[in-house]
């Protein structure tokens, strides 16, 4: 009996030991690596950013179990920040949904809601996103803007993009969509 918990005491250190090991609890000589010389990097380098450029749609009728198949997608995008990055950034992102669903406005509906300080972004005055912004409004993008931000900047109905919708509230805007069945994306 005495041999058997010697062995079953050795045992449990030898697996104790093995699994502090592993873990890294138990103590490991420090390897002493020489810190890596110190270069400038090359503008060859540094210029070098590869774009990846995906050449067909990634949702196919199996992905999700066919889930999307015979779905309409609903979506409202909210954006209240009037910096033209993260306008790219939500209409990159709505043109995505688009392109994966083949650009076939039966099988989806998107809305784009601007409200505060993002309502300067749909004026028509020097605008660099107003080619972008048509391109999806000609695939069927609904653009609203919000008339309480649109009065507290003191912008006025003809100084916006023609196709831009009036809405009177941004906030209640996206609750209506919402309550439709929309989801909401903040990007």
């Amino acid at each position: 009996m005495k041999k058997f918990m010697k062995l079953w005491i050795i045992l449990i250190v030898i697996t104790a030991g093995g699994s502090l090991l592993l873990s890294g609890c138990a103590k490991k000589q420090a390897k002493t690596v020489p810190a890596p010389a110190v270069t400038k990097p090359s503008k060859a380098k540094a210029a070098v950013k590869k774009k990846i450029k995906i050449k067909k749609p990634l949702l196919t009728p199996t992905s999700y179990h066919g889930f999307f198949n015979n779905k309409v997608v609903k979506v409202v995008f909210q954006v209240s920040s009037p910096t033209p990055k993260k306008w790219k950034v939500a209409l990159g992102n709505m043109n995505d949904i688009i392109w994966e669903l083949h650009y076939n406005p039966k099988r989806y509906k998107v809305v784009f809601v601007a409200y505060g300080p993002a309502d300067k972004m749909f004026l028509k005055k020097n605008n660099k996103l107003e080619p972008l912004i048509q391109k999806l409004y000609k695939h069927n993008v609904r653009f609203d803007i919000c008339h309480v931000a649109m009065i507290k900047l003191g912008i006025k109905p003809d100084e916006i993009l023609p196709f831009v919708h009036i809405t009177p509230d941004g906030f209640y805007a996206i609750l209506h969509y919402e309550m439709m069945g929309y989801s909401y994306i903040k990007p």
